[in-house]
């Protein structure tokens, strides 16, 4: 039996086969899959050397724009001019700190030594009478010839090398020279010190230095979304900034986040995606390599590149990058991607009504949890209500012609995205996230998930594992430590779908001969990527048998089913949405349109 054949299988809480069977998970899926993964890694990506270049160009505007603008942005001016006395104090400790004291170069006079006799002569004589000079250097000549007159028994203790070592004289000379050294060398400190500008103590910031997000970060009062686990202290990646913006409303600080993502995708695309065209590009085609299940909850992971390190679709970087990726001539770039698979698996295992409606009635999920956020200003936009759906929806229509509206629904993204993502109260700490919000998500908004969320750590606890399903398990020693991965597993495990989705298309292109009609090159996350012929037949072929392999229920009774759309283009950059179902003429008018763009 085939693992697409296999589904749709009971709740994974209900049922787990690998109790009976321990390999279950590895002979029905694992082991089936391993041949998919090299037939896609030998299929290649086509590159476009041209855009490839075009590329590096971009990457150096960026990095440009990047510094320019943190510059100019008036945020990171107050952060950098704040900064100052502090660089200021610290580099004042650092060089004064090398400063020497007398005892450093006191010492005892040295016969043979001429700068020792030179100071011991200047010292006498700057006891003497002011007709006597002193000079920068006494030769044993000179001052024989200078003492052939003055007759003095001091000098003439110097010639001889008889003065006593304890003579005063001596020791006021030795403490001059000390004196005299330790100035010059501490003079050249002072000097740094003194002449250190703003430029020199604080460069431009560096967004690749994660100590200067951090303290910047401190600055705004931001608090981290994760912490490193090696150091528990806060940890600023790519994806918890992108988290950020993502809640953030001040366009000032946007700015600011959109810089650190921005630098943060050209150090990828350099090292990741330019590195690996240079280097595993034959012939025009890209060949990368494919971890099958890289990650803790079993995603697939790749390697030169690693395409799960693709920019996001509003990243400067998504366009120039994707389109580098392109079809060969006589043929079209396919993909395909489950909308909101996450989203839908969630709902469907946590039965949880509201994310159920959000699916099967349309709901827009923002919408709804402005009535659980702000219920006292949403009564002004809409009256008193007890139905928080049809409140929703009310409020939504408003958004689109009110402003207001509009902005509140925007305010309650930011808690959204950070309860989601396991936020807790911040209101304290300068944060939005009150109790009455927390309370109200978890508890009245989404209690089904919040139900099961607890349901699954504690199994989690009680087991040692979960079952995230079809028999595979996830294991922690510390529950508490690892209860989000734990929790997030249960949905991000399911894009094994799209895995079991590209066995079973391999099934029917052997079956049906089209293994030189269409081609599967990439996966990423819950999407694939293809090259078809650039034929309405085999595009249609396609279309009418990819769709029902993703969009078979995973689950027995499932109420939120799954939905996935072909697309089509020249290249990952360009393509174009084809509905279920279309003839061969209205694909070539789909065709003929893409020709006159």
């Amino acid at each position: 039996m085939r693992p697409w054949e296999i589904l749709p299988l009971p709740h994974p809480s209900e049922f787990d086969p690998g109790k009976e069977d321990p390999k279950y998970f590895y002979d029905n899926f694992v082991h089936p899959m391993i041949p998919d993964m090299i037939r896609m890694m030998s299929n290649g990506i086509h590159i476009n050397q041209n855009e490839v270049e075009n590329l590096r160009k971009v990457i150096d505007d960026v990095l440009i724009t990047v510094e320019k603008t943190l510059a100019k942005n008036s945020l990171m001016k107050k952060f950098q001019e704040q900064q100052y006395p502090k660089k200021f104090k610290e580099y004042k400790e650092q060089v004064t700190a090398s400063c020497r004291t007398i005892d450093h170069y006191l010492k005892e006079y040295d016969h043979k030594n001429a700068t020792h006799r030179t100071y011991a002569v200047n010292e006498k004589i700057l006891l003497m009478d002011d007709k006597f000079k002193t000079k920068p250097k006494w030769s044993v000549k000179d001052l024989k010839d200078f003492n052939l007159y003055l007759e003095d028994h001091y000098m003439q203790g110097i010639i001889d090398k008889t003065i006593s070592k304890d003579s005063s004289i001596i020791k006021m000379a030795m403490h001059r020279l000390a004196r005299d050294k330790m100035n010059i060398w501490n003079k050249v400190r002072t000097d740094k010190v003194k002449a250190a500008t703003f430029e020199d103590l604080v460069p431009p910031f560096n967004p690749g230095s994660s100590k200067q997000k951090q303290e910047f970060f401190d600055y705004i009062g931001k608090e981290a979304l994760a912490f490193s686990k090696d150091t528990g202290l806060p940890s600023w990646g790519r994806e918890q900034i992108e988290q950020l913006l993502k809640e953030e409303s001040d366009p000032i600080i946007k700015e600011v986040l959109q810089m650190f993502v921005d630098h943060s995708f050209s150090a990828i695309i350099r090292n990741n995606f330019l590195e690996a065209f240079d280097s595993f590009t034959i012939d025009g085609v890209l060949y990368g390599g494919v971890k099958l299940f890289g990650t803790k909850t079993f995603r697939p992971t790749g390697n030169s590149p690693n395409f799960l390190q693709l920019p996001s679709t509003g990243s400067i970087y998504a366009k120039p990058l994707k389109k580098c990726l392109v079809a060969p001539p006589g043929y079209k770039v396919w993909t395909i991607d489950y909308a909101a698979l996450e989203d839908r698996v969630i709902a469907n295992l946590s039965k949880d009504e509201n994310k159920i409606a959000v699916f099967t009635e349309g709901l827009d999920g923002h919408s709804l949890a402005a009535t659980y956020y702000y219920p006292l200003q949403m009564e002004k936009f809409i009256g008193k209500y007890t139905n928080n759906k049809e409140a929703s929806k009310l409020f939504k229509k408003l958004t689109k012609t009110d402003p207001a509206a509009k902005a509140l629904r925007q305010d309650g993204k930011g808690n959204t995205f950070k309860l989601a993502y396991g936020g807790y109260p911040d209101i304290s700490k300068g944060g939005v996230i009150t109790q009455e919000i927390f309370d109200n998500y978890h508890n009245k908004m989404y209690p089904g998930i919040s139900t099961m969320r607890d349901q699954a750590i504690g199994i989690a606890k009680h087991n040692g594992y979960l079952h995230m399903g079809l028999g595979c398990r996830i294991y922690a020693d510390d529950i508490e430590r690892d209860s989000r991965t734990l929790f997030n597993s249960l949905s991000q495990f399911w894009s094994i779908l799209t895995l079991i989705s590209i066995n079973e298309l391999h099934h029917y292109m052997d079956k049906e001969n089209k293994h030189e009609e269409i081609k599967i090159t990439a996966t990423i996350y819950d999407a694939i990527y293809g090259i078809v012929r650039d034929d309405p037949a085999s595009i249609k072929w396609l279309n009418d048998t990819v769709c029902p392999i993703m969009e078979k229920d995973f689950m027995d009774n499932q109420i939120v089913h799954n939905e996935a759309n072909l697309e089509i283009g020249d290249s990952w950059a360009s393509l174009t949405e084809l509905d279920h179902g279309l003839t061969e003429s209205q694909i070539q008018e789909v065709l003929n349109e893409k020709d006159v763009e």
